[in-house]
Formats: C-alpha cells, structure tokens, sequence
C-alpha cells in the first residue's frame, strides 16, 4: 500500500515535471533561442582546440561582419581576434586522360596513345581568419532559455523524496559538485 502510495507522489511530481518542460520548449522564448543559435557556425575539432588555447572562457564565438549582420552586435574597440582556419578552397586547371564513360578506362586516339581533357580541380586550402567571443561585443542581448531555480518547498518533502529514492533506476545522493554544478548523472560512475 505504502509501496503504491510512493510509486504515485513519484509519477505526480514528474507529471508537473514534464508539463513544466513542454512548456518551456513550445515557447517563443525557445524558439527565439534556438533561431539564434542556428545562426552560430558549428566549428571543427581543430578550431575549438584552437578558441580555447586563446580564449578558454570563450562561450558564443562569430566572425566580426556576423556579429553585426546575424546578432546586431559590434565588436567592441581594441578586442584582438581568436586565430582559426577557414576553408578557402581554389580551382585550378589539370590535364587529365580522357575516361570512357561505359568502359571506365582511358580513352583512347587514332595515334594510339591515351587522349587527355583539361578538367577544373577544386583544391582544398585555408586561411586564417579571425572570430570574437560574445564577451568582445556588444549591443542587442542573445536569448537564453535560463529558468530560475526552483525556490519554494514541497508538500509531504521527506516522503516524496524517500518514494523518488524507492523508485530510481539510479542511485540519488546530495553532495557538494565543484564548479557549482546543480547535479550530475554518470552512466558510469555508481556510487
């Protein structure tokens, strides 16, 4: 009975729980969110390592004509850019035997020898290009879809949290996290 009782305050809370989520997602503040951050371009393993050897605090990142056109921000006077590589590919001109298109193999002259086209090669290549951190501009405020921390108390606290307990597939503890995280799960770890 007590069991049944726990397994319901449990599906109670996490019911309002969800309620609270969808609402947040079906939003227009989260939807102004995420068309904000579609704007910012997703940059490659080498270049993330690259921001955070310079800029290891570096959050929302964006080349200097972006940060105007895309976020209605300037960069501010005296910030130097974070160096990355950016693509900057070129074509150039090749001389290539000429491949038959049923055969696959090279086609070839009266003369006897292998006849040659020249194609248009696209040559990868990159150059260094500088981008700013949201800390190096100002102006119009990004979006953010920070929620205030839950304050307040629950009704019948200890029963519902030793219910939660009862109930988690996963261990729950309370514990000081540095870097004042508000909790963690690791599939992992078990403690």
């Amino acid at each position: 009975m007590a069991e049944n009782k726990n397994a319901q305050q449990v599906r109670e809370i996490t019911d309002k729980l969800e309620q609270g989520i969808k609402e947040l997602f079906e939003s227009e503040r989260f939807k102004e969110y995420l068309r904000t951050m579609s704007k910012f371009y997703n940059y490659s393993f080498n270049n993330t390592l690259l921001i955070a050897m310079q800029k290891p605090e570096a959050t929302y990142v964006a080349g200097y004509t972006s940060w105007q056109r895309n976020f209605d921000r300037q960069v501010m006077k005296g910030e130097k850019g974070i160096k990355i590589l950016a693509p900057a590919p070129y074509k150039s001109q090749e001389e290539r035997e000429k491949i038959d298109p049923v055969t696959q193999k090279p086609v070839i002259g009266t003369d006897g020898k292998a006849v040659t086209e020249t194609v248009e090669v696209l040559r990868p290549a990159f150059k260094v290009v500088s981008v700013f951190d949201v800390s190096q501009t100002d102006g119009k405020e990004l979006p953010d879809i920070i929620v205030d921390e839950l304050k307040g108390t629950v009704e019948n606290y200890e029963a519902f949290f030793d219910a939660l307990k009862q109930e988690s597939p996963v261990p729950i503890s309370f514990e000081d996290i540095p870097g004042g995280a508000k909790g963690f799960f690791s599939p992992v770890e078990s403690r």
